[in-house]
């Protein structure tokens, strides 16, 4: 997984050599996130700016994966990394510049033409194709010895997270135990499907825009991305939309009818199974300090996909 060295430790004098020897200021900065800086480096490129040089195999694994994606199915841009070195402490990586603003920057209660673009945006996204293959399922998290089914490995997924979240689950999910049982049945049989990328991180501000209608790119692989059912982005996808709103649960049915529109009774099934795999796995991602993970927003989230899951 990605190491997650806040940018606060970037030393100032380190950072003003770097940018001095690729002609840059501090008034190229563009963005900053928690890992890195971003500067624009010319109306191509952006430079990004690490404070741990220990990333680099992460962003070397990255570099190598958005070289192997098909990407002519896709009417946006998705990232790639022309090159990832070492500045001394800092590491730097030198990426596409993808211009846009974040789609929740253009979410609103009533928009219903963004509810329909957010979604064939992600089913286009499951068009991508990954060629040579992985043999792996968890990009940053290579497996050791043959790459087994992608149920399979999902199912796994399920059964290493239980111990974790079954006691939490147990006070706010009265069925979660039957719902369980349905989840590991039901990724029992092996899978015949597609296989193709999944972000898995896929909520609307990782899709960018370049006005309110049209899709610039999508961004921030990385962490959950996998190889595997390209359905599970689509069906977590319409959980994540207005995820905490208090009109999420009419949201998250809209979206997830309109995933459906073109899928048979089989699929269906597996759309929903998605959605509770991915609320069972990431139900405790984000605690909070001094709050019971029960009581988090995140996992109430969570909580309520898998109540309908009973």
């Amino acid at each position: 997984m990605i190491s997650r060295r806040d940018v606060a430790g970037i030393d100032a004098e380190a950072e003003a050599k770097l940018l001095a020897a690729h002609g840059l200021t501090a008034a190229d900065l563009i963005g900053q996130g928690t890992e890195a800086k971003v500067y624009g480096l010319d109306p191509e490129r952006v430079l990004k700016v690490y404070a741990d040089p220990g990333q680099r195999t992460t962003l070397k694994t990255l570099q190598d994966f958005y070289g192997r994606l098909t990407t002519e199915a896709v009417p946006f841009a998705l990232p790639s990394i022309e090159s990832v070195e070492t500045h001394g402490e800092l590491l730097v990586a030198i990426e596409r510049r993808i211009n846009g603003v974040p789609m929740e920057n253009f979410v609103t209660a009533d928009g219903r033409d963004l509810e329909r673009l957010y979604v064939n945006t992600v089913k286009a996204l499951s068009e991508v194709r990954i060629e040579p293959p992985l043999e792996r399922h968890m990009l940053l998290a290579p497996e050791a010895g043959p790459i087994e089914d992608w149920n399979g490995f999902l199912g796994d997924l399920i059964i290493d997270k239980l111990p974790a979240v079954l006691p939490p689950l147990r006070v706010d999910v009265p069925g979660i135990n039957q719902t369980v049982k349905r989840l590991i049945a039901r990724l029992d049989a092996p899978y015949r499907g597609p296989v193709g990328i999944i972000h898995g991180d896929l909520y609307p501000g990782n899709i960018l825009m370049s006005d309110e209608t049209t899709v610039a790119g999508v961004i921030d692989f990385g962490t959950f991305t996998m190889i595997g059912d390209p359905l599970f982005d689509v069906a977590t996808a319409c959980g994540f939309y207005r995820m905490y709103e208090r009109d999420r649960l009419d949201v998250r049915q809209r979206l997830l009818d309109q995933a459906a529109e073109d899928l048979d009774a089989d699929r269906c099934e597996d759309l929903f199974t998605y959605l509770l795999a991915g609320a069972l796995l990431s139900c405790d991602l984000y605690p909070e300090d001094g709050i019971e993970i029960n009581a988090t927003g995140h996992f109430q989230w969570a909580a309520q996909i898998l109540r309908e899951g009973h």
